[in-house]
């Protein structure tokens, strides 16, 4: 946001736009590949967090449980299969996040490409 400066948000207040209008219609489109990318990039670390979730939430069943944690869980109690089931649901929804992270990725590279007229 910093390389793309302030002069179109700016420009829209000074035109009489609000800062809602201006957030929705200059900032968001802006950095929407970003903000996307981003959020993503956060799901996948905490699809597969394991260590500080299960120190800092105390693993209490049906509240403060991850999948991960779950699985161990299934583990632990001799429910292979279920275990299972929930790490292939878990490793399917990895794939997806690789398949869209690549997406994004290739996306943003032609954004790029664009703005700097390549």
């Amino acid at each position: 946001m910093q390389s793309l400066g302030n002069n179109d948000e700016e420009a829209a207040l000074t035109l009489g736009a609000s800062g809602w209008q201006t957030f929705v219609k200059i900032t968001l489109p802006n950095v929407k590949w970003s903000l996307l990318y981003g959020v993503l990039l956060c799901n996948a670390r905490a699809m597969g967090e394991f260590g500080a979730v299960a120190v800092v939430s105390g693993k209490i069943r049906g509240l403060t449980t991850t999948m991960p944690l779950h699985i161990e869980i299934l583990y632990n109690e001799y429910m292979s299969a279920a275990a299972f089931a929930v790490a292939s649901l878990l490793a399917l929804l990895a794939l997806v996040t690789l398949a869209m992270k690549t997406w994004l990725e290739w996306r943003f590279a032609d954004e790029i490409a664009a703005r700097s007229g390549h």
